[in-house]
């Protein structure tokens, strides 16, 4: 498997998106493929629990090296952190992202693996009451329930991944002024010739039904933005509409800009001490 032969996932959302449910979907899969693929030793919320509790008792005086794991922990919690509102604060602003790429490498041009989320062109209100629209929960459950029964995300993960660096991308449309993204936490990035060894992982939320978005009164539907050739990419290394688009680059153009999070979450690995996990000590103090 290699940058030619991306692997494409279709995670049947339909039109049940709000923008709100939008980025707590991609926030959600940022915080999985950290743990999944090895980044973070621990879950999020173990991460942020530990980290919080050693913070409480920072006065307390520790180990060298159960100091040097904190350090470590907490600064790959808090650039994670920061990608995370940074995303959120993108996806619910006046023009959703295309695309938002995570990329797991020492740098973006020598990545190992490379996961393409592409975001639907429009999403309803969060104020809409749509009976189109799905709960968070229920919305959470079907694309995590479609991740781990998917054969192909299976043969991804079964080659573990040493800890590198994470980084974040956006794609956005040239259309309007309504594009611009936070400067304070993406820069503006020409693009990147992914590897040809590198493993592309394509996730697809986008919807090609445009009717339910009406119920929305006064949404607005700008034109120029919307791409007119949505394509429903199935669970299949053989698909022929993999000729349609090439998931190889993140590279801008006259129509698309990328943007690059200022912040890189470098991965790291458990601290353990006679068998056990230094935070387990951090929970006691």
């Amino acid at each position: 498997m290699n940058s030619l032969s991306p692997v494409l996932i279709d995670l049947n959302i339909g039109d049940q998106l709000t923008s709100v449910s939008c980025g707590h979907i991609v926030v959600e899969l940022l915080k999985f493929l950290a743990y999944q693929r090895l980044q973070i030793p621990y879950t999020y919320q173990w991460l942020k629990q530990v980290v919080n509790k050693k913070k409480m008792c920072e006065d307390k005086k520790d180990t060298f090296q159960s100091e040097r794991h904190f350090r470590i922990a907490s600064n790959a919690l808090d650039n994670l952190d920061f990608m995370i509102k940074s995303l959120l604060k993108e996806i619910d602003g006046p023009s959703i992202p295309e695309e938002v790429c995570i990329a797991l490498g020492g740098t973006p041009v020598t990545c190992k693996e490379v996961y393409r989320l592409l975001l639907p062109n429009m999403c309803h209100k969060p104020q809409c009451h749509s009976p189109c629209i799905a709960s968070d929960q229920k919305i959470q459950r079907s694309v995590f329930k479609t991740l781990v029964t998917s054969d192909l995300l299976s043969e991804v993960f079964f080659n573990t991944l040493p800890p590198t660096n994470l980084y974040v991308f956006i794609k956005k449309r040239n259309a309007s002024s309504q594009d611009l993204v936070c400067t304070d936490s993406f820069v503006f990035v020409n693009g990147y010739k992914l590897p040809r060894n590198s493993k592309v992982i394509v996730l697809d939320l986008r919807t090609q039904s445009q009717e339910n978005f009406s119920c929305c009164k006064d949404f607005q539907i700008f034109n120029d933005v919307i791409n007119k050739n949505l394509v429903n990419l199935k669970i299949s290394d053989n698909d022929s509409d993999l000729t349609k688009e090439d998931y190889s680059e993140i590279e801008s153009t006259n129509m698309v800009s990328w943007y690059q999070s200022s912040y890189v979450m470098k991965g790291f690995k458990d601290c353990t001490v006679s068998g056990s996990s230094v935070t387990n000590k951090w929970l006691e103090l």
